[in-house]
């Protein structure tokens, strides 16, 4: 046989294994990263009876007679991933965002505020940020938040991954859905006052 064809018949077998070993690795570590999520998700589905959908990276179910949702979601810009906890409440109103950011000196406390259309909707509020954010282990440490939007119909806390297994157990997850309904009571309380005052 003329080496240059054996050369090049040699080549192509080589490509030829490296692509079935490189499929065959794709395979095994996307079936051992489901197997993980569905591990960490399970627990949460069984704590508000509800399902898990890998698809979605989601698990589903009700909370105190609520709609309730936990799963991983990319950041802005696909950058790192994020962990959103959701409780189902339309009050209508006013859309708001309160973030806690953790400061580059760590000596340094983290950067919190408020952001809403409305100047006076914090103080009709009346939630103690600092006692919700307990349901976060690092507070001052890592990027969280708690977010309302009117459009959704929902309630949600929202925190950076530290790694793609980096979910909340589930006493954790449902301490963060009762703060979310501690913050829907109050907000819906808040979006009606306005309501009214407007009406009025």
């Amino acid at each position: 046989m003329n080496p240059y064809v054996a050369t090049a018949l040699a080549m192509c077998l080589i490509v030829a294994l490296s692509l079935a070993g490189t499929a065959y690795l794709a395979v095994l570590f996307n079936r051992r990263a489901k197997e993980d999520l569905v591990r960490a998700l399970t627990p949460l589905a069984e704590a508000i009876d509800g399902e898990i959908s890998l698809d979605d990276a989601q698990v589903s179910g009700r909370f105190d007679g609520d709609i309730v949702f936990g799963r991983m979601a990319s950041g802005q810009g696909g950058i790192g991933r994020l962990f959103h906890v959701d409780r189902i409440d339309a009050a209508g109103g006013t859309a708001w965002e309160w973030s806690s950011l953790p400061s580059k000196d760590k000596s340094l406390p983290p950067a919190r505020h408020f952001e809403s259309s409305d100047s006076t909707l914090e103080n009709k509020l009346a939630l103690d940020w600092l006692v919700l954010a307990s349901v976060v282990a690092n507070a001052d440490h890592d990027r969280f938040g708690f977010i309302y939007d009117p459009g959704a119909g929902h309630v949600r806390f929202t925190r950076a991954m530290h790694s793609r297994r980096d979910i909340p157990t589930p006493d954790v997850f449902l301490g963060q859905l009762a703060a979310l309904g501690t913050i829907a009571n109050a907000n819906r309380r808040a979006q009606t006052e306005m309501a009214e005052s407007v009406a009025t």
